[in-house]
């Protein structure tokens, strides 16, 4: 039976951590796995912990100009020959049985498309800071149009051929393409969530985006992809009234973002307009109408 695997790690500047999520790979146990790193243009040295783990654990890496960790992603699924492809970050880890767990339910369920897992998030130190259950009451795409925690990427075991209809990762959408993604894999196939942690995700003050971009750079781009993102599921009619009703929510934390951007900038008038729109789409939340009055005292 094949059940090959590729595992994609895109790594910018991530040279402290890139060789632990290798590790937690090849921990699995599984005999049929390759790993693909994709450098993003560090300048940490991070090639030179790609160059040693290339001759230790047989990785495979490539190296290329900065471009954001979708750009990442894409090219190394585009170069990835596994049936399965697996998603990772460069420091994020794996804990044991992730993926035999998941290959045993692809094994006897052909109709599910993806398996994603619980998730622990801890700090450098090792403090553990939560446990996120991806298995929600809620409907998986009002909790994704909700900004919460659907399935962490560093989870996801796809099948290589679902991944190819659904299409890859959005570059334009930064700070939104993997719920994009993962909203339309959810539309696309079926799917099985295991209500265990079996990845720990790493809170550190700097990451992938953060150390690329200067903070306001950063929040302008978030901005105005998100834009691009929520009407994109507005074209995902026709949707439920829970999923209207937690795409309206969203609408309204966008448009309180970028009402404090004005504010910040010194545009009361400017901020004054984006609350407004955010009162239209969340009539009940309180925090519109502070954040509206504010700005005929600021």
């Amino acid at each position: 039976m094949n059940e090959s695997v590729s595992v994609v790690i895109p790594v910018f500047n991530g040279a402290p951590f890139v060789a632990k999520a290798v590790a937690s790979v090849r921990a699995q146990g599984h005999s049929d796995v390759e790993i693909l790193v994709v450098d993003d243009g560090s300048t940490d040295g991070t090639q030179e912990v790609l160059k040693r783990l290339e001759q230790s654990d047989g990785i495979r890496w490539f190296q290329r100009s900065h471009g954001g960790p979708a750009r990442s992603r894409n090219f190394g699924i585009e170069a990835a020959g596994g049936q399965y492809i697996a998603l990772l970050d460069c420091d994020d880890v794996w804990l044991p049985g992730k993926l035999a767990a998941q290959l045993a339910i692809m094994r006897t369920r052909p109709d599910v498309g993806l398996v994603h897992t619980d998730f622990e998030v801890r700090f450098e130190d090792g403090t553990l800071e939560e446990r996120v259950a991806a298995r929600s009451s809620r409907e998986p795409m009002v909790q994704a149009f909700a900004g919460g925690h659907v399935a962490l990427p560093s989870t996801l075991l796809i099948r290589k051929h679902v991944l190819d209809q659904v299409g890859r990762l959005d570059p334009e959408l930064y700070g939104s393409e993997d719920s994009d993604l993962t909203i339309r894999l959810f539309r696309m196939t079926s799917f099985e969530c295991l209500d265990e942690v079996l990845v720990t995700k790493l809170q550190r003050g700097h990451g992938y985006r953060d150390m690329a971009f200067d903070e306001q750079t950063h929040r302008e781009r978030v901005l105005a992809s998100r834009d691009r993102f929520l009407m994109r599921l507005e074209g995902f009619a026709p949707l439920t009234p829970a999923q209207r009703a937690a795409l309206d929510r969203e609408w309204a934390n966008y448009y309180l973002l970028k009402g404090a951007a004005a504010e910040r900038a010194g545009r009361p008038a400017e901020a004054r307009g984006q609350y407004r729109k955010a009162i239209g789409k969340a009539p009940g939340r309180i925090r519109c109408y502070t954040r509206w009055l504010r700005t005929w005292t600021s």
